[in-house]
């Protein structure tokens, strides 16, 4: 019997964040006849998010309880566990998992491979000596580089000088059936409550909720029966509820906290949007579209590669107030656009942006990397 590979997801944590939900939705639905995977959490896990659904589908979880990611025992309790359990192959999400994995790839002569989940200036956000660290180890250690976008891995080709050969593209990509399921159309609600806008993500600077309740105010004056809903947690919530209040719209904007019936929550909605500063290939986005809902994005990353034309969604210029309130009132004075928005939006994803797709992809990758084929990455997804 062919032995399985074996694969190790090495993140930062294990919370409810795009990349950690991508590891979830692949290690599901992956052949396990001919891999077996493991995941570790550079941070404690105790109660999070996503520890329930990994620990149903029977994958080995991991911490390594680590207080900083520059302490050499995360280094060595990374490397100990991949000696101990004969892992083949490395893969690396986010910045101090990207450092961690790629050393410890070169300690114990394992192959790595890391996703670039955000733009080149999201690394730039970081402290200078993790930036650095993020270049050094790409340049000494030679992981494998996987990019989420087209958009992005030119980024990285042009602004830190990667070789083109040695970075491909996959894109992010949710599982498809449940949004699929959600009805096309103006949702039903009872009521005088009129179209619902809602924002899905982690409540940070990134995500920039505080330029949307900016914008919500001025939507507010013009159609008082909007009502908006932020879904999701993050340091600011505090800060975003004070917003809210000293704008004079918290009785219109609804704080859901974390949810996990993401579907339910778009069918009740008109339009979804993200005032995103930067971004990777949004997976809230690739679900709202999904579920054929209008979608309004920031031009960042990769979301032009979503929303290609002006008949499947509206892009406009990241931290401009004034340029997404008039692309939401478009759509809150237009049901008929927003209804085909969505049936255009749904067609857009539900191939290139399935999760099915992509685990193909990763299966090639991991094979061709377990062969020790050290051809030109970006050889193998050309498109």
């Amino acid at each position: 019997m062919k032995q399985r590979l074996k694969v190790l997801h090495l993140c930062d944590s294990l919370s409810v964040g795009g990349a950690e939900r991508l590891i979830l939705s692949m290690v599901e639905r992956m052949d396990r006849s001919r891999f077996e995977f493991h995941v570790c959490s550079l941070k404690v896990i105790r109660n999070d998010f996503l520890r329930p659904d990994f620990e149903r589908i029977g994958v080995p979880l991991y911490s390594v309880n680590a207080k900083r990611f520059y302490d050499i025992r995360t280094f060595q309790n990374v490397a100990r566990y991949i000696r101990e359990h004969n892992i083949d192959i490395v893969h690396t999400q986010l910045t101090s998992a990207d450092i961690v994995g790629r050393i410890v790839g070169k300690m114990t002569g394992r192959p790595v491979i890391s996703t670039l989940q955000n733009e080149p200036q999201d690394y730039n956000r970081e402290r200078f000596d993790r930036r650095w660290l993020e270049q050094l180890t790409i340049q000494l250690c030679k992981p494998y580089l996987v990019a989420v976008s087209h958009r992005i891995r030119e980024m990285f080709i042009q602004e830190w000088q990667i070789p083109a050969d040695s970075i491909a593209m996959i894109y992010n990509a949710v599982p498809m059936e449940q949004y699929l399921q959600v009805p096309e159309g103006t949702p039903e609600r009872e009521g005088s409550v009129g179209p619902i806008i809602t924002n899905i993500g982690r409540l940070s600077p990134q995500k920039a909720q505080h330029h949307l309740l900016e914008t919500a105010r001025i939507v507010l004056e013009q159609r008082p029966e909007v009502r908006f809903m932020i879904v999701g947690q993050g340091r600011l919530e505090g800060e975003l509820k004070a917003q809210a209040q000293v704008l004079g719209i918290s009785n219109k904007v609804t704080f859901t906290g974390p949810r996990k019936d993401i579907p339910d929550i778009l069918a009740q909605t008109d339009i979804f949007v993200l005032s995103s500063l930067w971004e990777g290939l949004p997976l809230t986005a690739i679900e709202a579209m999904a579920s054929a809902r209008a979608v309004v994005l920031t031009d960042v990353g990769g979301n032009r590669e979503l929303v290609e034309t002006s008949s499947n969604g509206l892009i406009v210029p990241p931290g401009d107030v004034s340029a997404l309130a008039n692309a939401l009132l478009t759509l809150v004075n237009d049901a008929q656009c927003r209804v085909a928005f969505g049936k255009a939006a749904r067609a857009r994803v539900r191939v290139d942006f399935s999760i099915e797709t992509i685990t193909r992809q990763y299966e090639v990758l991991y094979e061709t990397i377990a062969q020790r084929q050290r051809r030109p990455i970006a050889e193998l997804f050309r498109s």
